[in-house]
């Protein structure tokens, strides 16, 4: 079994001989020998080898050089540490005897009782070996034969990355009669291998290899995962890893399933200088289903794929995909893959062009796909937008710190059934800052924006379509006022904003003859109380005279505690049905919303609300709050929609915890309830522990979905992840 390192120099030294002591006679007697073998050996380009002990001598007949007592002989960035040396410079052979240590370039620190080396450090034995390698993990033998200056054989030798405990066990660690370390290779074999738990073999394997800590790219098996699961069975995925190149590689993970049957997934990666690539996908032949999810005689092919790459061709120059496909709507989550509904496939390219340090000018240009994945998607009326491209610029400030914004935008969007627009936008503002003497901030924004449209299949009403083109031009201006409020005091500061807006936008530009596609869910947030205009997209435009005014406030008291607040409410001249500002869609005054954050460690707490504006009932509530503080760490949300004119009404919390039991062992817990139904969605709950070389993984639960072929069930899981051999 051979287990595999997943990631996409090796130096040597000869040995040559130049020798001081720690006393200037040791230096005395030696220089003339040592510098007559150097120049006999033939060698005069390694590097020298440096000697200091407390005592040297130098066997002259036997050619031979004594060191005993706090021994230490260095060769560039090898280190040899022992308590009696001696060098048998007519043989080439170094004895090491006492507490021996041996630092190696690349970090790595060899123990041992005694050590016998041979052709410049090249070969030798070594008895009583222990290695502690750069990365704290430790190999111990018997004896160790040093077969070349990359090759090491161990007899009777374990290896373990884990610290022991008190009793100086391990908790695991990996047995064997013969072991080979290949520092070139990258690799270390087992022979008659056994992996032992607290010092208890509990797995035997005639062969065992991994690779060498912090090893390249190599091939071989990745951890396994086990599962049980109502919809699946149980469930086993063994990955197997191939290291093509330094730059590339793939993992193909069969998945077996005693219930559906098996999944063969794969992964591909590359990387280049300027980027990379990422090719996964799974496929398997399943039972047939009919509309409703029901098994029907036969089978069918399911699956799915997903691609990206990233390139880079310039410092501010990127272009890249990102496709996503599954064979069905719940094909992805019923083999948990993913929890996606709509899956976005994306191709792109975009810049940015600095100007004196400022980054003035951003294009991009991109087409997307989609696919969604419920029962109520009709694939034939989803759209494919090719090409979406923009263009922003921004001119250096000019005339009283005034600058001119540029926007451009251009868009076609095609479906298989129903209505299909191309359109080009463009808008010129000008924007004048002013700011008084005592810190009032004032700016007026004045521009124009036009829009032609291209459109087919548009529905008017009473059965007529329209095909053509259609235009408008959007006159805009607008007027802002804030004046910040700031008051430092001993433990902190205050900030208080009153904020003032107008905007002003003939009515009448949304025409029935423009398909809205990019502005279909509109909603009054604390993120765009202060736009002018607050559709996401382009297709539709805030009309008419509108105005927005609230407050901001920012407080920090001592060094981690934080108070962020907002409120804010509009009004607007018009009663605009197509954005509705409250629960009466023609309303001209808006619900209140805002937020207030809160951070003292180590809490942190966030509500984001809208407020009827009449009676200050709830139309939304969305909180958040978290603790972690050691050893209990948890968090939470709600979330609720109150009779929306377009979200409906929902109303659910999810909450989760990780609470640590010991230094090592912790409780893990994760839940969501669905308030209106009055059921769980999810839940969760398991322990994991944790250590320097082991993490482990085992939890429980129930996802009450209930679509299709995905029935609600309960899943057990393990993952099992050890250092080094993953």
């Amino acid at each position: 079994m051979r287990l595999a390192s997943r990631s996409i120099v090796q130096t040597t030294c000869a040995l040559a001989i130049a020798v001081t002591g720690c006393a200037a006679t040791a230096v005395q007697v030696f220089a003339s020998p040592l510098t007559s073998f150097k120049a006999a050996s033939g060698d005069t380009t390694n590097d020298p080898v440096l000697l200091q002990a407390d005592a040297v001598d130098y066997d002259q007949p036997g050619n031979m050089v004594v060191a005993m007592g706090r021994v230490e002989i260095t060769q560039g960035p090898n280190i040899v540490i022992a308590d009696q040396l001696r060098y048998d410079l007519a043989n080439n052979r170094v004895y090491a005897k006492g507490n021996v240590s041996m630092l190696q370039p690349s970090g790595d620190v060899f123990f041992a009782d005694e050590v016998e080396l041979q052709d410049d450090l090249r070969e030798g034995v070594i008895r009583q070996f222990g290695a502690r390698l750069a990365d704290n993990s430790l190999f111990v033998a018997s004896d160790a034969r040093k077969v070349n200056e990359n090759v090491v054989e161990l007899d009777k030798a374990s290896y373990t990355p884990c610290n022991c405990n008190e009793d100086g066990v391990p908790l695991w660690q990996l047995s064997a009669d013969h072991v080979e370390l290949d520092k070139e290779e990258q690799h270390v074999t087992y022979d008659n291998a056994y992996f032992k738990v607290l010092g208890t073999p509990v797995l035997y394997t005639p062969y065992f290899a991994h690779a060498t800590p912090g090893a390249d790219n190599k091939s071989g098996l990745l951890m396994p995962s086990f599962m049980r699961s109502q919809n699946l069975g149980t469930v086993f995925q063994q990955p197997v890893y191939y290291s093509i190149s330094p730059d590339k590689d793939i993992t193909v993970t069969p998945i077996f399933q005693s219930i559906a049957g098996t999944v063969m997934s794969g992964q591909y990666r590359q990387a280049f200088d300027n980027g990379s690539l990422l090719f996964e996908g799974s496929v398997t032949s399943a039972q047939k289903r009919d509309s409703l999810g029901n098994n029907i005689p036969g089978n069918e092919t399911r699956g799915h794929y997903k691609a990206q790459g990233v390139f880079h061709f310039a410092e501010h120059y990127n272009a890249g995909f990102d496709l996503r496909r599954a064979s069905d709507d719940t094909y992805l989550r019923l083999y948990n893959f993913s929890n996606d509904i709509l899956l976005t496939s994306r191709a792109y390219a975009e810049g940015i062009n600095f100007v004196d340090g400022y980054d003035r000018t951003y294009a991009s240009v991109e087409g997307l796909s989609f696919q969604g994945l419920t029962g109520q998607d009709n694939r034939s009326v989803i759209p494919m937008v090719l090409p979406l491209a923009s263009i922003t610029h921004q001119t250096n400030p000019g005339f009283y710190n005034s600058r001119f914004r540029f926007d451009g935008n251009m868009m076609a969007l095609t479906r298989e059934d129903g209505n299909e627009s191309r359109r080009m936008s463009g808008s010129a503002l000008w924007k004048l800052p002013y700011i008084s003497e005592g810190g009032q901030m004032i700016e007026f924004t004045t521009g124009m924006r036009s829009d032609v449209y291209h459109v087919n299949n548009v529905m008017l009403g009473g059965g007529r379509d329209f095909d053509g083109f259609q235009d408008r031009q959007v006159p805009q201006a607008s007027l802002s006022w804030r004046y910040p409020f700031i008051n430092y005091f001993e433990s902190g500061s205050l900030v208080l904003e009153p904020v003032v807006e107008a905007y002003y936008t003939p009515n009448g530009n949304n025409s029935s003859k423009i398909p809205n596609e990019d502005s279909l869910f509109p909603e009054l947030t604390d993120s765009n109380i202060f736009s002018p205009n607050r559709y996401a997209g382009l297709d539709r435009v805030e009309t008419g005279l509108r105005t927005s005014y609230g407050l901001r406030a920012f407080a920090q008291v001592m060094e981690d505690k934080y108070i962020d607040m907002l409120i804010g409410q509009s009004w607007r001249e018009n009663d605009d049905r197509t954005f509705p500002y409250a629960q009466d869609l023609t309303s001209q005054t808006s619900d209140y919303v805002g937020k207030i954050g809160v951070t003292s460690y180590p809490f942190s707490l966030s509500y984001r609300f809208r407020l009827d504006s009449d009676n200050f009932s709830s139309r939304r509530s969305e909180v958040n709050a978290s603790v972690n503080y050691y050893p209990v760490s948890l968090s939470t949300a709600y979330l609720s929609i109150q009779d929306d004119p377009i979200l409906q009404t929902k109303e659910v919390v999810s909450a989760s915890s990780s609470i640590n039991l010991t230094r090592n062992w912790s409780w893990l817990t994760n839940s969501a309830f669905d308030v209106l139904d009055d059921e769980l969605s999810a839940a969760y709950t398991g322990v994991a522990y944790a250590d320097e070389c082991t993490n482990l993984t085992f939890m429980a639960g129930k996802d009450y979905t209930n679509l299709q072929d995905i029935q609600p069930a309960t899943t057990f899981w393990v993952q099992i992840s050890l250092r080094n051999l993953e």
